[in-house]
């Protein structure tokens, strides 16, 4: 599961799919052009170029390794003196447990040693590190292969493309002269060339005519190969050819830690200044190396290396991912729920024990006992009762720039953001952050989790120095923070026994996850052990020990973390917890915002799900009795875009609904049967946009109906707006194909097995010159449809394989279809998107056989026993190749390979044998050696090696050769069959005719196959969305839309209101550079006071850094500031007053706040 099966390489296939459709469209071309007599050049270029691939791939290979071989000579020399220098030199000392073997500095990490480069003197700026271990190590020389391949065929396309354009027959040389047409590229490339001794003259006509010989073409190759030689060995010796090893990955700079000292330092500045090499207690910080070079070689990077692109949800891979998860999600889920085992791992006997005496089973200390790792006092003492400040962000974790670009908004002390009126206002950091559920897509693994989940926060704001990956909390939280001083309010005792009380002293910020559905795919292993069980998400503490959590806020304001999971509810266990918490933590007066996953408020009504079975049914119960009237905003991620709903209705319940609710209220408080009914009417706020690609809100409804009384809702706003979600949502017709390459594969197989049974249409271009001779436009439409038509009824009557294919596709994308549609429509409308694709299968054969066809008619493909005499005689590709090549070239490499030859390789072996006596060992055996060499370069002249490449771009003789052997075979007496064969002739068809001509034939239907399909099924998304309003899943994952990201800041203010600002980013970077004033580099570190003469193992947290984040933008723009996309002011309590003091000028999709009585009014448009 996870990334490993993620890890197809873009570039790769579209190398792959760009040789394979050069190869098909050259291959034709090839076909066409011995038939015009002016394109003769183009045929002798094209017979030079793979003979000169083969030839620039060895050229190029020798040359590297004797590049390589003149390095190593020099190195060993350079290392030899380096190693004594750095044995002489007493004062640079390391703290970590190092030794010294052969000039390597080697240090020991968990009893492993691990070699560092050493540079032999500090103020050499140009001397290169030593290539002594496991650091670093030189890239093998041909690496990588295929960078070589590309350089030698652009290398070799271009002498040929000059070839084709200079190359005069009628001289038999290249042109230099105007008189001879040659043009000003020709005359200076060979003009030179000419003058230099490469003439070759020519009497015509009684004229001297001159040119250059053929043979500058190679002396142009030859200076080509020497210039890319000489790159790279200018690469080489300027060290640029090391790689990091993956044995010594913990030297990286995941921890904050920079390994680039910048010119001015120096070994006495940097002293304890240096990256740590895996511990995790703090009396083994000391354990760390210094830097004794100007750079440390692997670590210098600019720029994120490995950044991963947006999640591809339309790949052939997901589905290994989706049958793992269908395993688990039957087999585990079904009988096991998670959520119910994490009680059972709760110690709380002796500090209850200790509590109860004189005091109440009530209050937050209380809760804090009995339920330790899930009840929180969020009012630290860096927090003021009467103001907080806290962030929430759901469905994070897909592509690293839209993931980090979020993580390090969050990680800012202060935010600056832009208002509708492009007014500046300013936002403090929360001292807490939310993270609604999704936390890394697609399925929950260790490397998603690391690669897109963990890292971008980690970039955003360091931990400190003492994390390490694979250390499993067993204490939480992980208070005090070993290699980080001042992170307390005021001076507390480092074996405090207390852990709350050390957390309510603690300065820096925290973090609290909910496990969202892609989180529980695996039952909750991956969020048990990589939140759980860990205490730092980047500088953020992670003090929570179960998947659901009560904070409790500043002025009488909780939140509420519920585990949905993938029931779509709470379980029993955790209802007990919430009611115990409302009933001794939350007063009368309190306030509560519930965050949950899922949405179930927009989900239940956009499907229009039953009343009797909408989910959260006990969540509900939970809100009608036991917070009854507390809860004032719900908050969900799940749907990746920003929404807010406000209810329409503000008047007490009457009539039948009262009923129910007071019956409901009286089941569990008697008491209180009589009392005056309260309600919740909460906000219902939607932020998903934390990293994932975003959802469109134009397909959901402005109205909808919540709850079991169906309570009115309107949508006061949303980001991005409808009329911009509509708009991208088109991008699918023509975006779909290219965002979506990995489903190349099954559009492929899918096409190709439809019309497989209809292979191959025998005289369907006969047929079309009958119906349309003069090619009119208008009746090659009319034949295309009645060929179309006659097609799919032959193979719904005789079809075999075909008609499988046919049937799975329309039964497969009928259930694709959206359930929100009406069944009727749904179903017409799949049985529609399934005929489109065989429509579009059906054209793509008939194209393909019609061309075929006509290369056989116009006589420009050889074949045999066609039936007719074509009016030219036509000539095999392969053949015509091979013969321009040994005309023009062979002599070339006959030359300057004497030694290949048969006769020359037996004289050097005998004379060899005849004077072996007389030679030493070391003779013997260099002459033996290069006799096996000579054997082996003969065996390799033997092989046909450039007549079999040839033979490849033949490939359209040889598909009108199967095809006409093909008809020959079916069609009784050569009459046309396009339509039917006779069954008992199919036996006379060879398999290996069929099976060759058939995959012959599907390298250039799925040339057309893959496009077309690619845009019928996003014109189909797009109407979808767009008329139906339906698909908003399949139709937006699709785009994998990084930008238009959102997330929440929520300030309790001092008056008691909850005042909630949802941030929107219009566009995310895409190029990223280390900030220059990162606090995290070494001497920022130094400067700021990381470390000082009293205590060298402590630093400044990073939470306390003026630039916390690794990675800026290249280029900044306004497009990435954040802007208030919506403000709303959200009473304690509810009342009649409809007021918005206070309140930032409208910023809603329809100019909306919230009003202290939940009315939709309009907001005051006054600044801040």
């Amino acid at each position: 599961m996870g990334e490993p099966r993620m890890a197809v390489s873009s570039s790769a296939y579209f190398n792959v799919m760009s040789t394979l459709f050069v190869w098909i469209v050259s291959s034709a071309v090839l076909s066409i052009l011995p038939h015009f007599s002016s394109h003769c050049n183009e045929m002798i270029a094209a017979a030079l170029f793979f003979p000169m691939v083969f030839a620039t791939v060895s050229a190029l290979i020798a040359g590297r390794f004797l590049v390589r071989t003149v390095y190593y000579c020099i190195h060993i020399k350079r290392a030899a003196l380096a190693a004594l220098k750095i044995t002489a030199s007493n004062s640079r000392q390391l703290d970590a447990s190092s030794e010294h073997e052969n000039g390597a500095l080697k240090v020991i990490r968990n009893g492993r040693p691990c070699s560092l480069h050493a540079v032999s003197d500090s103020s050499v700026t140009d001397l290169s590190q030593i290539e002594t271990g496991q650091v670093t190590k030189l890239v093998a020389f041909h690496r990588p292969f295929r960078i070589l391949v590309k350089s030698s065929v652009l290398l070799s396309a271009s002498i040929c493309f000059l070839y084709a354009h200079c190359w005069s027959e009628t001289l038999s040389a290249f042109k230099v002269s105007r008189s001879d047409g040659a043009g000003a590229v020709c005359r200076a490339v060979f003009s030179p060339l000419v003058f230099g001794g490469m003439a070759k003259s020519l009497d015509l006509n009684g004229s001297l005519q001159s040119g250059a010989h053929e043979a500058s073409i190679w002396l142009i190759w030859a200076a080509s190969i020497l210039i890319i030689s000489g790159s790279f060995a200018q690469d080489e010796f300027a060290g640029k050819h090391y790689s990091l090893a993956p044995e010594c990955s913990h030297l990286s700079t995941a921890a904050g830690w920079d390994d680039t000292i910048d010119d001015d330092a120096n070994v006495t500045e940097l002293d304890g200044k240096a990256a740590k090499c895996g511990k995790d207690k703090s009396d083994d910080v000391d354990d760390v190396f210094r830097l004794l070079g100007k750079k440390f070689i692997g670590n210098t990077h600019d720029s994120p290396q490995e950044k991963l692109d947006m999640v591809p949800w339309y790949s052939i891979l997901l589905v290994y991912s989706a049958f793992d998860i269908l395993v688990q999600l039957k087999v585990f889920l079904g009988r096991f729920d998670a959520r119910t085992q994490q009680t059972k791992f709760s110690r709380t006997t002796n500090r209850l024990t200790e509590f109860l005496p004189g005091k109440s089973c009530c209050g937050i200390e209380y809760l804090q006992i009995v339920y330790p790792g899930c009840v929180f006092d969020c009012k630290t003492a860096n927090v003021m009762d009467d103001d907080m400040w806290l962030d929430f962000v759901a469905d994070t974790g897909d592509g690293f720039n839209s993931s980090y670009q979020v993580a390090r908004l969050l990680a800012q002390p202060t935010l600056t953001c832009r208002t509708s009126k492009n007014k500046k206002k300013i936002l403090p950091r929360g001292s807490h952050v939310v993270i609604g559920g999704d936390l890394a897509y697609p399925d929950p693994c260790p490397e998603s989790y690391e690669k897109r989940f963990f890292r971008t926060f980690e970039d955003a704001l360091a931990p400190p120095p003492s994390f390490r990956r694979e250390s499993i909390s067993l204490i939480k939280p992980a208070l005090p923070v070993s290699g980080w001083r001042n992170c307390f309010a005021k001076s507390v005792s480092t074996k405090a026994s207390d852990s709350q009380d050390l957390l309510h002293q603690y300065n820096g910020p925290c973090a609290f996850a909910l496990p969202g559905n892609h989180d529980w795919f695996d039952g909750l292993a991956t969020f048990s052990r990589y939140i759980l069980s860990r205490d730092w998400l980047g500088g953020w503490l992670m003090p929570q020990q179960r998947s659901y959590f009560a904070l409790k806020l500043a002025q009488g304001w909780w939140m509420l973390g519920f585990d949905l999971a993938l029931s779509s509810d709470i379980d029993i266990d955790q209802f007990k917890f919430f009611a115990d918490v409302a009933t001794k933590g939350i007063e009368d007066s309190d306030a509560v915002i519930m965050v949950t996953h899922e949405p179930w408020w927009v989900i239940d009504s956009d499907f229009r799900t039953p009343v009797n079975d909408l989910a959260e049914k006990n969540l509900r119960e939970l809100m009608n009795t036991h917070l009854n009237g507390k809860v004032r905003v719900r908050i969900a991620g799940d749907l990746h875009h920003y929404t807010r709903y406000v209810p329409l209705r503000s008047r007490p319940l009457r009539g039948k609904f009262a009923k129910r609710r007071s019956r409901l209220r009286s089941a569990t408080h008697p008491e209180e049967s009589n009392a005056a009914q309260t309600k919740n009417e909460p906000e219902l706020i939607v932020s998903g946009g934390g990293g994932a690609f975003l959802h469109g809100t134009h397909t959901f409804s402005r109205n909808i109906k919540v709850g079991e009384m169906q309570e009115s809702y309107r949508r006061v706003g949303c980001f991005p707006n409808e009329k911009v979600s509509r708009r991208l949502s088109w991008l699918n017709i023509w975006h779909f194909r290219w965002r979506n390459w990995r489903l190349d594969v099954v559009w492929a197989i899918a096409y190709f097995g439809v019309v497989s049974s209809l292979i191959p249409l025998c005289g369907i271009y006969e047929d079309y010159l009958q119906f349309n001779p003069n090619h009119n436009p208008l009746l090659l439409v009319v034949w295309l449809s009645k060929i179309v038509i006659a097609l799919f009824m032959q193979i719904m009557a005789a079809g075999r394989i075909s008609l499988i294919f046919a049937i799975l596709l329309f039964l497969v994308l009928v259930i694709m279809t959206d359930m929100k549609m009406k069944q009727p429509i749904r179903l017409l409308w799949g049985l529609s998107h399934g005929f489109a694709h065989i429509v579009a299968a059906l054209c793509c054969l008939v194209f393909v056989e019609c061309a075929i066809e006509w290369l056989i008619d116009e006589g420009i493909v050889k074949i045999h026993d066609a039936g007719k005499t074509a009016a030219v005689e036509p000539t095999a590709l392969a053949s015509s190749l091979y013969q321009e090549y040994m005309a023009h070239f062979s002599h070339m490499f006959i030359n300057v390979t004497p030694l290949f030859q048969g006769n020359a390789s037996n004289e050097f072996h005998d004379t060899v044998h005849q004077s072996v006596a007389s030679m030493s060992a070391v003779q013997r055996l260099h002459a033996h050696a290069y006799a096996s060499v000579l054997r082996l370069l003969y065996w390799l002249n033997g092989i046909p090696l450039l007549q079999a490449t040839l033979s490849l771009f033949d490939l359209p003789g040889r598909i009108a050769q199967r095809h006409t052997d093909l008809c020959s075979a079916l069609c009784v007496e050569g009459a046309a069959c396009m339509l039917s064969h006779d069954p008992t002739r199919v036996i006379l068809v060879k398999r290996t005719t069929m099976v060759t001509y058939a995959a012959a034939i599907f390298l250039y239907f799925v040339l057309l196959a893959i496009p077309a399909a690619g845009g019928v099924f996003g014109t189909w998304l797009a109407l979808t969305l767009n008329i139906f309003k339906a698909q908003y899943n399949e139709g937006f994952s699709s785009l994998r839309i990084e930008h238009w990201k959102n997330f929440l800041k929520l300030h309790v203010n001092k008056k008691g209101d909850l005042e909630m600002y949802a941030l929107g980013l219009r566009r995310v970077p895409k190029h990223w550079v280390k900030d220059p004033q990162w606090d995290g580099n070494v001497l920022a570190k130094a400067r700021r006071g990381g470390f000082d003469k009293i205590d060298n193992k402590t630093s400044v947290p990073s939470w306390a850094w003026r630039k916390p984040s690794k990675w800026i933008p290249r280029r900044e723009s306004r497009k990435f500031t954040p802007e208030i996309i919506d403000f709303a002011l959200i009473p304690k309590r509810p009342s009649a007053a409809a007021s918005c003091d206070g309140n930032l000028e409208e910023t809603s999709e329809n100019g909306y706040c919230a009003s202290a009585g939940n009315n939709p009014i309009r907001a005051r448009t006054s600044s801040i």
